[in-house]
């Protein structure tokens, strides 16, 4: 029979997954609001990323409750920390997306292809990391995590180029 600390470990388990959801979005509709210059949509994105603060502070705070209020073994405070920095990260990505929704101006033609890419393999990531959290395999969480640096580390080397005529704010 489960005991409290487990039943509340899976749902914080099951309020990151919902966490991953709102970043997933955010993202994808960050990345839209910036391709299509959509203010709308960036408004939607900033919102989305303002919930993903909110629940991502509240996860953490369950999180030291959790320490808090039990006798954890090792394996559960391992689980408990792992849970925060997941928290964190996923914050962090809400954050990210919030600055991509701030962005101004039209992206270049040339770089749309990879912010779309960009945007679309972070929102993956995020997907597999609910669906690992929910109970799935979780086996997608590293390629997408891999194939978003991939997409980051490109456009980085990119702008940092001599080819890149657009300046540091495009960027």
């Amino acid at each position: 029979m489960p005991t409290a600390f487990q039943k509340e470990l899976v749902t914080l388990a099951h309020r990151l997954a919902d966490l991953c959801a709102l970043v997933a979005s955010a993202y994808e509709e960050a990345t839209r609001s910036v391709l299509e210059s959509d203010h709308t949509l960036g408004g939607r994105a900033r919102e989305e990323a303002t919930a993903v603060a909110a629940l991502g502070a509240a996860c953490e705070d369950q999180a030291g409750a959790l320490l808090a209020l039990h006798a954890p073994r090792e394996a559960e405070v391992k689980a408990v920390l792992a849970a925060v920095h997941v928290a964190a990260d996923l914050t962090r990505m809400g954050g990210l997306a919030r600055e991509v929704a701030d962005a101004r101006g039209a992206v270049p033609e040339p770089v749309r292809p990879v912010v779309a890419r960009l945007g679309a393999q972070a929102a993956s990531a995020a997907r597999a990391l609910r669906e690992l959290l929910g109970g799935g395999d979780g086996g997608g969480v590293g390629d997408a995590v891999a194939l978003a640096g991939v997409a980051e580390r490109e456009l980085r080397e990119w702008a940092g180029g001599p080819e890149w005529p657009y300046g540091a704010r495009a960027a």
